[in-house]
């Protein structure tokens, strides 16, 4: 590939090529369904996270910043530009680490796209329908990339959320501005200079500021191929460019782009699931094992030890037996763990103030070991085995020894989807830090109705609130 690419065959054209093909009165029952769902779940987490600290500081940096615009900003009745509206909203999606997952992707698909869709909907006075359609086709290249990249993307430390939603970000903002396949090719173009992200930062408010940065720039991206803003249309696979500087050309498979078109959207594919409990998606395959033995009726007085095995993955991010702050306990396996036998499942309130430090919990963590699994080819799978499954092992004061096997599982979904009711009772546990019950309630309907909606400010005037409390 030259240094100035020009040819017709380049990822970027590719995927924009297959997007272009996406549209919301073809899309199957299921696929509506699970980006509902999804879109409502990523609302809710994100007024959940406007109360968030993060999310304070943020404005605080951008009160220099008020440009007046007609999105807006959760937390209050300011409307922005949707660049800065876009910034703070995502930011505040991912800060409770409460979000969807997708195991394509490697991350959280649903908050690099929700406050873009929201944002730029509102602007434009757009439809519900516009907004699920360029909901779902951000879903789909942000996924696609994640087939091409992953593992190693993963794996080398890049915060996949980020640094592969800022395309998810780009192509559902390039659906709503309308732009063709070669603008929207060019934005995807834009985008890879401006992905970023490490997993260093998880544990602290870098992280959400992660997704806050990718929601900006993959819109801006999108404003930008508009306005005539010129890439190179190789940038992904040139011999500099993305795919090379954040994995090595050596280790990702282009070929793996467009396989499986025509078996279903991303959006319905099994690996896409919401979160049940509000911290970081590794630990919740122990959370799970520990709620079994919990159930069969062990209690914290009978611990002598706790053994958690899971895989690999999963340990780098979040095997942190000592956590020292509310934030740094969502990437503890060993808290959520212990959260999980104390009080039957790790809740909100466990993730503020100085709930970390109780002395139940620390006795617990004192008492638990973290191990990986025996490296074998179903552990090490990015597709298959045990990725997302976790063993339990509890020795009892007495000698006993209770086993407990959480099977492969990303969150609730495929198989296993959250009900209605689960939905709202989350939606409401979240959305109920900021808005009056009344208010709660009209929203998640209007939500579930949003293919019918004819102008999306309609329900954006329903997350709207006197004062953050």
């Amino acid at each position: 590939m030259s240094d100035t690419a020009t040819s017709t065959s380049t990822i970027a054209l590719a995927l924009a090529g297959h997007l272009a093909t996406l549209k919301v009165a073809d899309f199957s029952d299921r696929a509506r369904r699970v980006a509902i769902d999804c879109i409502i779940d990523t609302i809710g987490v994100s007024l959940l996270g406007a109360t968030e600290p993060v999310v304070s500081v943020l404005q605080q940096a951008l009160a220099g910043d008020r440009t007046q615009g007609r999105a807006l900003v959760l937390g209050g009745r300011r409307r922005a530009g949707v660049l800065e509206a876009a910034f703070i909203n995502g930011t505040a999606s991912h800060a409770a680490d409460y979000d969807d997952m997708a195991h394509a992707m490697g991350g959280h698909p649903s908050v690099t796209l929700v406050p873009v869709i929201f944002a730029l909907g509102e602007s434009l006075g757009a439809s519900g329908a516009a907004l699920l359609e360029a909901y779902v086709v951000g879903f789909e290249a942000e996924c696609r990339i994640g087939h091409v990249v992953n593992p190693d993307h993963y794996e080398r430390g890049w915060h996949p959320t980020s640094t592969i939603g800022v395309f998810g970000a780009t192509a559902a903002a390039a659906r709503l501005l309308r732009l063709d396949v070669p603008a929207t090719a060019t934005a995807l173009a834009i985008a890879a200079s401006l992905a970023s992200g490490v997993k260093a930062n998880f544990g602290t408010m870098t992280k959400p500021l992660h997704v806050g940065q990718c929601v900006r720039n993959g819109l801006m991206a999108a404003q930008l191929a508009q306005g005539g803003f010129t890439a190179n249309p190789g940038a992904l696979e040139h011999k500099q460019g993305w795919f090379a500087a954040y994995d090595g050309l050596a280790n990702v498979h282009p070929e793996r782009l467009l396989q499986g078109v025509g078996d279903g959207l991303e959006v319905e594919q099994e690996s896409v699931g919401v979160k049940q409990f509000p911290c970081c998606g590794s630990t919740h395959p122990a959370v799970r094992g520990m709620l079994a033995l919990r159930a069969q009726g062990l209690v914290p007085r009978d611990v002598e030890t706790i053994e958690i095995k899971t895989n690999r993955r999963r340990l780098p991010h979040t095997h942190n037996p000592n956590p020292q702050s509310a934030l740094g306990a969502k990437f503890s396996i060993q808290y959520a763990t212990a959260r999980a036998l104390i009080d039957g499942a790790p809740r909100l309130r466990h993730f503020e103030g100085e709930a970390f430090l109780e002395p139940a919990v620390r006795e617990l963590l004192a008492k638990t070991s973290v191990a990986a699994y025996p490296p074998t080819e179903a552990a090490d799978s990015h597709e298959e085995g045990n990725e997302m499954a976790a063993d339990i092992t509890v020795v009892t004061r007495d000698g006993k020894t209770l086993h407990a096997h959480a099977p492969h599982q990303l969150g609730r979904g495929g198989k296993d989807p959250m009900s209605q009711a689960e939905m709202f009772e989350k939606y409401s546990d979240c959305a109920g830090r900021l808005l009056p019950e009344a208010q709660v309630a009209a929203s998640f309907e209007e939500l579930l109705r949003l293919e019918e909606c004819r102008d999306v400010g309609a329900i954006a005037r329903l997350f709207e609130v006197e004062e953050t409390r």
